[in-house]
């Protein structure tokens, strides 16, 4: 079941803090994630996008803002400066229904729900980053990953390929999500599972210019079974196939690692 906005924006605040700890104690800590990054630049880079969400939101734009808000000084405290912008973002997205008209930059309903969403997933992604740099990650919940699977295909995968066509990027990719319920039916056979809801699982057709994505259980040209949160990291490239079950040809998983990069 894909999260409220409610619980979008807890899990802002869940992850946000959470990022926040990792990154005391290890501010010069290299990102392992994020090839020449320290986590320092990571905090920064995080409470920019935090800002730049929380200005769309506070003034109900209906076009894109001019800019991007301002670094923090070299000589200032980044986690007093991330913390500040945390908050008011958090503020925004309380203070504002989520169905209200707020521009974003993708082909969604453009309402404010969709920053909840996406500010979710930013912070709990480089939580996990920041985590990474400081030692083991803790798990993301598998609720939220899912959630972060599918906005890979609807929104970013699309402004990607917008932007540029992905060269080679053609084939079926089916995801299967093994701690997330693919069927709220108790299926005995195959006609019951053709009309299950399979809310753990993603039929993705990519072509280098579009993507089509269906929740269904279906035969891609590779299938990846694993825990919502792997899937997640995959996608994302913080994570290759390894220890994941892999069925097919994995050759359209490596194209995917050298070429899609958000």
């Amino acid at each position: 079941m894909t999260p409220t906005y409610a619980e979008h924006l807890a899990a802002l605040r869940t992850e946000g803090a959470a990022l926040a700890d990792a990154a005391r104690q290890h501010l010069t800590a290299p990102v392992p994630t994020c090839p020449g990054w320290d986590v320092r630049r990571l905090v920064a880079h995080t409470g920019r996008v935090h800002r730049y969400a929380a200005g769309i939101v506070a003034e109900r734009r209906t076009g894109p803002p001019e800019g991007r808000p301002a670094k923090p000084a070299p000589d200032e405290d980044v986690l007093t400066w991330y913390a500040a912008g945390l908050a008011t973002l958090i503020d925004a997205l309380e203070a504002i229904d989520p169905a209200e008209p707020v521009w974003n930059w993708s082909a969604r309903p453009q309402t404010a729900a969709f920053w909840g969403r996406r500010m979710a997933q930013e912070t709990v992604v480089h939580r996990w980053d920041a985590q990474s740099a400081a030692g083991t990650p803790a798990p993301i919940s598998p609720g939220l990953a899912g959630d972060g699977v599918s906005e890979v295909f609807e929104i970013f995968l699309p402004r990607l390929q917008a932007a540029r066509p992905v060269d080679g990027l053609t084939g079926t990719l089916h995801l299967h999500a093994t701690d997330l319920d693919t069927t709220h039916l108790h299926a005995t056979d195959l006609d019951d599972l053709d009309q299950a809801d399979p809310t753990g699982e993603w039929l993705v057709r990519l072509h280098p210019d579009s993507v089509h994505l269906t929740h269904e259980h279906g035969t891609g040209d590779v299938a990846v079974r694993g825990p919502a949160a792997d899937l997640l990291l995959l996608l994302w490239n913080r994570r290759d196939a390894h220890g994941l079950d892999v069925y097919g040809d994995a050759s359209l998983l490596e194209l995917w690692a050298r070429t899609v990069r958000f």
